[in-house]
């Protein structure tokens, strides 16, 4: 699930107690795993725009012609799942 998404993506260990998630491991890995939750939550409230993504080096921005976005996508983000999974990394349309 989500958990093992943001774990794998952010190298953090990620937890949930209740309504609290805590994150263990490096800062910078704590660091991912935090931004990358907000990420999540920010996307079922509609596209997501990371600030700044060309100065991190865990972005990577790849352009999708519109005519191709549902062959990416994948019924109900589908493919876009898998190769999250293959990969250890979270996408999504900006």
């Amino acid at each position: 699930g989500t958990r093992k998404k943001l774990e794998r993506s952010s190298g953090a260990v990620v937890q949930y107690v209740g309504h609290n998630a805590f994150f263990s491991g490096t800062r910078e890995q704590r660091r991912r795993a935090k931004s990358y939750m907000k990420w999540l939550f920010e996307q079922l409230e509609g596209p997501v725009y990371v600030d700044g993504w060309q100065d991190r080096d865990d972005c990577t921005v790849v352009e999708v012609p519109c005519d191709c976005v549902g062959y990416i996508t994948g019924a109900r983000r589908a493919t876009l799942g898998c190769m999250e999974e293959e990969w250890g990394v979270l996408m999504f349309f900006m």
